[in-house]
């Protein structure tokens, strides 16, 4: 029987993982997607320039021969340690920190709030403001209607933002995962939170045993 032998990073990413999934359980509501997700395993990554903290650019084409995640989220400053976009980015952390794979953490917002952003999440974040990257590689949708349609808000309808997605990138700029929140109808769903076990297989942590 094969099994994963995953690095020392696991555990911890796995368990904040788990800890996420437990809190997806949101009220139903109305929401639109207005884009679906353009990449697939296989695609050549398309190549982009964000800025993040004091306006550094950073260009995806730079960091070939590395590996790469792209961890797509909504908002900055949302969320909980259970759920959400501090969930999510938390529990890429140790797959960061202690597996040394490039983290991007990319949204709309602007790169004033991504550089204290950064400072607070410990993942490198960068701005996407017109939506462009996330059209490209996970889609987009209205969280401004979802957060209206569930009383959380009132007249946001129309804040379009990134969906709630993940793509990892090998050493030669391939795309080899690919995860995007969306619900069993196909819409999409900020609630719903990617799974870091299938990240770190999809970067190889760790190695295959045979038992």
């Amino acid at each position: 029987m094969a099994a994963f032998a995953l690095s020392a990073s696991f555990g911890v990413a796995r368990t904040a993982a788990l800890s996420c999934s437990r809190a997806v359980k949101a009220r139903s509501a109305r929401y639109a997607t207005v884009t679906a997700k353009a990449v697939s395993v296989g695609d050549a990554a398309p190549d982009f320039t964000l800025m993040g903290a004091g306006f550094e650019q950073t260009t995806l084409s730079s960091l070939k021969g590395q590996k790469v995640v792209l961890a797509f989220f909504p908002a900055a400053f949302s969320g909980d340690e259970d759920g959400g976009c501090r969930c999510q980015l938390g529990a890429l952390q140790s797959i960061s920190k202690e597996d040394g794979i490039t983290v991007l953490g990319i949204s709309k917002d602007t790169p004033f709030t991504m550089g204290a952003w950064s400072d607070d999440i410990g993942i490198k974040c960068l701005a996407d403001m017109q939506n462009e990257v996330a059209e490209q590689y996970v889609g987009t949708f209205d969280l401004g209607k979802f957060l209206d349609d569930l009383d959380i808000s009132k007249g946001f309808t129309g804040y379009v933002t990134s969906n709630r997605g993940c793509v990892v990138i090998d050493e030669e700029g391939k795309v080899v995962y690919t995860w995007v929140g969306l619900d069993d109808k196909g819409a999409s769903h900020p609630g719903i939170l990617p799974n870091t076990t299938e990240i770190q297989a999809a970067l190889g942590i760790g190695k295959v045993n045979i038992a």
